[in-house]
């Protein structure tokens, strides 16, 4: 099935995700300042799993050490780069079976947030899809 030319643009033409103000914790971020970072700044997910197991009620552990208590089954965290096609991003959203991807540079840092809610309002709300010239 033929698909629309955009799909094999990379996100940096496309200019789709977020790329400003990323919000982010350290590694020895005490979970307590990572919650606050949550309300603060309405985010619903930060580039750090925060899913650590029987340690909820205390909130001042790291963040290092609430991850050494992940699953073992946990792959890590899903990226990609502004340089990558809108196709083999939404191919990486869907097989991963997540919501967002943390983007990087070469250096693996962290540039940006591309989540399925940006796919979804470039498509749809752009009047004719992303960019009708493109």
């Amino acid at each position: 099935m033929p698909k629309p030319a955009f799909m094999k643009q990379n996100l940096e033409a496309l200019g789709i995700g977020t790329y400003h103000n990323i919000a982010f914790i350290h590694p020895d971020t005490p979970i307590i300042k990572a919650l606050n970072v949550f309300v603060e700044r309405r985010v619903s997910a930060l580039p750090v799993n925060l899913a650590a197991e029987k340690t909820y009620n205390n909130l001042d552990i790291t963040v290092t050490q609430a991850l050494q208590h992940r699953s073992q089954y946990f792959e890590g965290v899903v990226k990609c780069s502004k340089l990558e096609i809108l196709e083999t991003i939404v191919d990486r959203i869907v097989s991963a079976e997540v919501h967002r991807l943390v983007v990087v540079n070469e250096a693996d840092s962290i540039v940006g947030i591309i989540s399925l809610s940006d796919i979804l309002q470039a498509l749809i709300l752009t009047p004719a899809g992303i960019n009708a010239s493109v």
